[in-house]
């Protein structure tokens, strides 16, 4: 197949340009504004902000989000569960109320149905109404994915490729079928899911990986008879992984957060964060985040890597691996399935 043609193992779109993401921890509304505005002129073409759920109200989006252009920039909100169905709302009233097309409006809003089980052990009781909800609300904005399939919860505790890749398909599987046997339509869910991935630091299986995910989980939704191959298309945020950074010589994790980020730009994903190099043991300050960009803005504008579509299509050995994960990681997914499902 070709890039952009089902089952997308060779990219969901023509061209290779991904999105260069930052996210900002917002503990005052004002001054996250400012430095989201500052770190715009600098290269960044995606924002992902990290909000309390006690702070979601109106008046602070639009504080948050003053002087943004919604249709140019892909906005990411990640707040807790109970306030996603409301956050979806305030930014629709919003960018309504700036005359914002809310056709050309991207971003996702982090509802992540597992967080409770998978982070702090905890049963998540009637998750499917809740997420029903939240999809229903996400119905006003078009652009928007709603639902998280977070693998890097697995990535950053150290599972291998196939595990995370495995049970990422179980997770997203799960959404589809217990939304749809609730009565959701399969194509609106699959195309409000959105996978983000960790990427650990084995360069040529990463970029087996990410080929794989795409043509594993195309062939997931397409059991499910969507109205159209384009709700096949997985839609991919990558960050680099936090297991393998150490503590005692900070600078060698920029090469291996470097590597990491090559692979998955090479492979063709829509989104890539790259952790500063010191987030391990500090608040990242200018100067460390400042690099992390860079480390994109070196990839694209001097090595031209946005300007090649699935540059290792075609060779044996990345195809073979392609192959390799995806029979492990499908062996993974039907377990899985065989013991009830995620």
């Amino acid at each position: 197949s070709l890039p952009g043609e089902f089952p997308y193992v060779r990219g969901t779109k023509k061209d290779n340009d991904w999105k260069v993401r930052q996210n900002i921890e917002v503990t005052c509304f004002k001054g996250a504004n400012e430095k989201a505005l500052d770190i715009l002129n600098k290269g960044v073409t995606s924002l992902g902000f990290i909000i309390k759920g006690s702070d979601v109200n109106a008046e602070n989006i639009a504080t948050l989000l003053d002087g943004i252009c919604p249709e140019c920039v892909e906005l990411n909100f990640n707040t807790c569960n109970c306030k996603a169905e409301m956050l979806i709302g305030i930014l629709a009233d919003y960018f309504k109320g700036k005359g914002a097309d809310l056709e050309k409006c991207k971003g996702s809003v982090n509802y992540d149905p597992f967080k409770k089980p998978l982070v702090k052990g905890k049963e998540n009781e009637n998750w499917v109404e809740a997420a029903a909800a939240v999809l229903k609300a996400g119905a006003a904005l078009p652009g928007y994915k709603v639902l998280a399939v977070n693998a890097f919860y697995f990535n950053n505790a150290g599972a291998y490729i196939s595990q995370e890749l495995g049970y990422a398909l179980a997770w997203g599987n799960e959404l589809l079928a217990k939304l749809t046997e609730a009565g959701q339509d399969a194509t609106e869910v699959a195309k409000k899911i959105k996978f983000n991935f960790g990427i650990s630091s084995n360069y040529f299986l990463e970029i087996a990986k990410f080929r794989a995910a795409r043509m594993l989980w195309a062939q997931i939704v397409k059991q499910y008879q969507p109205e159209c191959d384009c709700a096949c298309k997985m839609n991919v945020h990558a960050a680099t992984t936090k297991f393998n950074q150490t503590v005692f010589d900070a600078h060698v994790n920029l090469l291996r957060t470097q590597t990491e980020t090559m692979s998955a730009a090479l492979a063709g994903v829509d989104s890539i964060t790259v952790t500063p190099f010191d987030a391990q043991f500090k608040n990242p300050d200018e100067f460390s985040e400042r690099i992390a960009r860079n480390q994109q803005l070196l990839l694209k504008e001097e090595s031209h890597l946005d300007k090649i579509t699935d540059p290792a299509g075609g060779s044996y050995y990345v195809e073979t691996l392609t192959a390799s994960i995806a029979d492990v990681a499908w062996k993974n997914f039907l377990a899985i399935e065989d013991l009830g499902g995620f």
